[in-house]
């Protein structure tokens, strides 16, 4: 069973585990505690000899690209890295 900790409020930020969370401007994009599909097993950010694939003519994009959708995973276009169950 899990419980969700996390609560909205009405100025769009998170309160999770008594703590309050924002998005920074300017910051890369992070979910907030608790709504990572990384933290429900849904998304895996892969790496290529110890290396973060950061480019899609990485023979291990390439791969993944022809081979992933076998296993439901499908990449987020703008992480060459990211692949998860819906492609988020």
């Amino acid at each position: 069973m899990f419980l969700e900790r996390h609560v909205l409020d009405a100025s769009g930020g998170i309160t999770y585990d008594g703590q309050r969370w924002r998005r920074l401007p300017g910051k890369a994009p992070a979910a907030p505690p608790g709504r990572s599909m990384h933290e429900r097993g849904m998304a895996i950010d892969f790496t290529s000899s110890g290396r973060l694939i950061t480019s899609r003519s990485d023979p291990a994009f390439t791969w993944l690209r022809n081979n992933a959708s076998r296993f439901g995973l499908y990449n987020l276009p703008s992480e060459p890295w990211h692949w998860s169950t819906n492609g988020n």
